[in-house]
């Protein structure tokens, strides 16, 4: 064993002999640094150097060409300031102590004399830099792809979690969810050595890993240490002492990404007295379930917010097609996978509006029939051309298809698109009574009248936004699974059905509405598939012979749409996975 373990642990040292690791020591100094001690700031002398021997600081330099800053975590093992010391210039970084820093101290003539003497050592100052520079480069790759949805070639994100001592369990348990529901690797840092080694760990697990999880305590130092170190850091409070605590650091976060969660009647009161700021920053309000701290839908849904797997559908305009919704509902179902955020335009606005009300595949296939019967879709249609003829019925079956409750009382976040034609721009919808919201939806131009708002003219989406996409991607979903009703691709006949009973009874009489409508869905059909195309997973339905309004072929078009979303599954599979509770508790006391 090395007669000094703590530089032969470092780069700038390397190769050199026992006695000639003598001579260093020799020339060394131990040298505390408290949290938020500054080791040196750019721009001074370049007189010393430090090995650190414990502890963790925050290396920032200016770049060349005053394109902003690079950032590093520098920890055990690492040198502080010896290229600048070798070479005579002034210092080009500002280091800061970020946790209680152990450092070797060695005055730069010192460093300079011992690198005549053993030329290694300008070897390895070289190699330290370079070695500096991929790390920076890493990061970097890592802050964007934290911005622009990371994919598997880019470093992974650094998540502290932090669980006040009422939740004890949560945290392992919800690790273990994280692993069943992310594709890709989920790494849990062991904490066994010391805090300032487990940051260090996650630095180098991040290159080969999603997600890497490091779990902090809830006090204010460590928290604010998370805060500077990790990527994002998500906190946990079961009572009013822990919610208070959580608060207080909220108030200082500044914007850093902290996260908060509320379990218990207690914690939810407690934070209604802080400050709005800090109230911004809670993202779930959970429940207890039984012995555990948590309910199952909270570690589910935790659990993919965490790793990025949140899961939003964005359901596309097209009448009657809509049914199609349905059957891509039913296979989501069947595949286990929850719906987190839900975005309708037109027809899809209702179906998105059944969903977000808690309601599952078959229900709302149910109500979809109630609402859009025969006897009703007699009544919307009755006039020919514009008239507010089928206003009253379509208000009227709205607001029994959704209870007259608001986009407050959903289960999951909901958006509604419809065009302002006062503005010329799409509007998005999230307050206010449902049906209202739908009515605006559904108001194609030609059939109802517009909906007037504050001085505003609303129809249908369809002219601008055919597929809320971007809406629901707004709103937090993490992986968007978009459904398009106006694709290209059309079947010449509907698979499995005779061409006599696939045609209407009565040949429809068409009228300059079908006409004006037929040229809306054509002309909207490449910005359908564009705005489809932002999702992650675009499913395209194909239909057989039909038309906007042929709601008779409820079982042909959910058919259909069941189709297309079970070619398009393995997609989705390949991006996240449900969440399985089973799995995550055994896993758990393992973790």
């Amino acid at each position: 064993m090395a007669r000094h373990p703590e530089l032969a642990r470092t780069q700038l040292f390397a190769g050199l002999a026992d006695e000639e690791f003598d001579l260093v020591a020799e020339r060394m100094r131990p040298h505390q640094f408290a949290a938020g001690e500054q080791l040196c700031r750019a721009g001074e002398p370049s007189d010393q150097i430090w090995v650190i021997a414990g502890g963790l600081v925050h290396w920032t330099a200016g770049t060349t060409e005053g394109a902003g800053e690079i950032e590093l975590r520098m920890r055990k093992g690492d040198v502080i300031g010896a290229q600048d010391a070798i070479t005579g210039t002034e210092r080009t970084a500002t280091v800061v102590a970020s946790t209680l820093t152990e450092t070797l101290e060695l005055d730069a003539e010192d460093l300079i004399g011992l690198a005549r003497r053993f030329p290694q050592i300008l070897i390895n100052v070289i190699q330290t830099q370079r070695e500096r520079l991929f790390r920076a480069s890493a990061r970097s790759a890592s802050l964007f792809s934290a911005s622009a949805r990371s994919t598997a070639s880019q470093r992974g994100e650094e998540i502290g979690i932090v669980a006040g001592p009422s939740l004890s369990g949560v945290v392992n348990r919800l690790v273990a969810a994280a692993r069943t529901a992310s594709t890709r690797p989920v790494r849990f840092v062991d904490r066994s050595v010391s805090f300032a080694s487990a940051l260090t760990a996650s630095d180098e697990l991040a290159s080969e890993n999603a997600t890497v999880f490091i779990h902090g305590d809830l006090d204010l130092e460590n928290l604010g240490v998370l805060l500077d170190e990790v990527d994002r850091v998500v906190a946990i409070a079961g009572t009013a002492e822990e919610a208070n605590s959580l608060g207080r650091v909220a108030a200082a976060s500044e914007g850093r990404r902290l996260e908060l969660v509320l379990v218990s009647e207690q914690a939810r009161d407690a934070s209604r007295v802080w400050p709005t700021a800090a109230a911004q920053l809670i993202v779930r309000e959970c429940a207890r379930q039984g012995g555990f701290p948590l309910a199952d839908a909270d570690l589910a849904w935790l659990a993919r917010h965490l790793t990025r797997t949140k899961l939003g559908l964005a359901l596309g305009a097209g009448g009657a097609k809509g049914y199609a919704h349905v059957g891509v509902l039913q296979v989501l179902e069947q595949a286990g996978y929850p719906v987190d955020y839900v975005g309708g335009s037109s027809i899809g606005g209702f179906v998105a509006s059944q969903l977000a009300l808690g309601h599952g595949a078959d229900a709302i296939d149910a109500r979809f029939r109630e609402a859009f019967n025969a006897e009703n879709v007699g009544k919307l249609f009755s006039s020919p051309l514009v008239g507010s003829a089928g206003l009253e019925a379509l208000t009227g079956l709205l607001k029994q298809a959704t209870e007259e409750r608001f986009f407050s009382q959903t289960v999951i976040p909901l958006v509604i698109l419809a065009v302002d034609l006062t503005e010329r721009i799409p509007v998005v919808q999230r307050r206010g009574p449902l049906w209202e919201a739908l009515l605006a939806a559904l108001s194609v131009a030609g059939v109802f009248p517009t909906q007037e708002r504050d001085g505003h003219r609303l129809i249908d989406a369809i002219a601008l936004v055919p597929v809320p996409t971007a809406a629901v991607l707004e709103d937090g979903a993490d992986i968007v699974v978009a459904v398009n009703l106006l694709g290209t691709e059309a079947l010449e006949r509907w698979p499995g059905v005779p061409e006599a009973e696939a045609e209407p009874q009565k040949p429809r009489r068409r009228g300059p509405l079908d006409t004006i409508l037929e040229a809306m869905d054509l002309s909207q059909l490449d910005t359908s598939a564009r705005h489809a195309a932002l999702a992650d997973v675009a499913i395209t339905p194909r239909f057989g012979p039909a038309e906007w309004r042929d709601f008779h072929r409820a079982d042909l078009f959910r058919a259909a749409g069941r189709e297309a979303a079970l070619e398009q599954l393995p997609a989705l599979q390949a991006l996240s996975r449900p969440v399985d509770l089973g799995a995550a508790e055994r896993e758990a006391s393992v973790v």
